[in-house]
């Protein structure tokens, strides 16, 4: 099937159905968005779920494209909470520098995640406040066992 270009009025081959799938997980790989993934590959979600429904290798496919997308997502973050994010600075509308900001609410979530046995038991057990201090005296705690680790041993 071929339909007319706008401005040309030639015919355009439209993409085979196995191509806009492909388009489909490849988008969806950067993205973690069905819908805009969609979109992009010019197919309805309906047609899609429906596909992945009915064929499991499609699914499958589906899945690791999900997982590459949220793995990056991930990695971002894991970048965030260690490096900070430089935010501008003015002052009588003039830029004159910026800031590190860290997130510690960002880097609790994804000890919490990573680490469920330490961090979210803490959540289970303290009320906010106290949660709050456990966790960074936790963490504290990790850092400066890492950096005794770290630390040249004494030749005496």
């Amino acid at each position: 099937m071929a339909a007319r270009t706008a401005t040309t009025g030639a015919k355009k081959k439209t993409p085979t159905i196995a191509t806009r799938r492909t388009k489909f997980l490849k988008k969806l790989a950067q993205t973690a968005n069905v819908s805009l993934s969609a979109r992009h590959a010019e197919m309805s979600k309906s047609a899609l779920y429906k596909h992945r429904q009915k064929t499991p290798s499609f699914a499958a496919a589906w899945d690791d494209a999900l997982g590459e997308a949220l793995d990056a997502l991930e990695q971002a973050v894991i970048e965030r909470a260690q490096h900070g994010v430089e935010k501008p600075v003015y002052f009588g509308g003039k830029l004159i520098g910026t800031v590190r900001n860290y997130s510690d609410a960002l880097a609790m979530f994804m000890l919490k995640a990573k680490r469920p046995e330490v961090y979210a038991r803490l959540s289970e057990e303290l009320p906010n406040q106290d949660r709050d201090a456990a966790a960074r005296a936790e963490v504290l705690r990790r850092i400066e066992r890492l950096g005794d680790a770290d630390a040249p041993e004494d030749p005496a």
